[in-house]
């Protein structure tokens, strides 16, 4: 999700908030060779402050925290998005 504080879309010289979740899962649990995995993969949480710097071209400076079975770990990004 993406949420302009500052105008109605994002345009050029938006101010916006980012976030989302994503939830790996597996469908299928083996893998081959007698390996077998979860159905519970991972899930990733992220949230980040973003500005477009054209209508085609926007940056982000966010956090995501990704959780697994056995780790959890977060890291800080910094994205730059380009379409088109």
């Amino acid at each position: 999700m993406n949420y302009p504080f500052n105008q109605n879309n994002l345009g050029e010289g938006a101010v916006y908030l980012s976030l989302y979740n994503e939830l790996f899962l597996n469908l299928e649990q083996s893998i081959g060779n007698n390996r077998y995995v979860d159905h519970f993969d991972r899930n990733r949480t992220y949230a980040a402050l973003g500005y477009s710097l054209t209508d085609s071209m926007r940056m982000q400076f966010g956090y995501m925290h990704q959780e697994t079975d056995n780790v959890g770990k977060g890291q800080w990004q910094f994205n730059l998005f380009h379409s088109f």
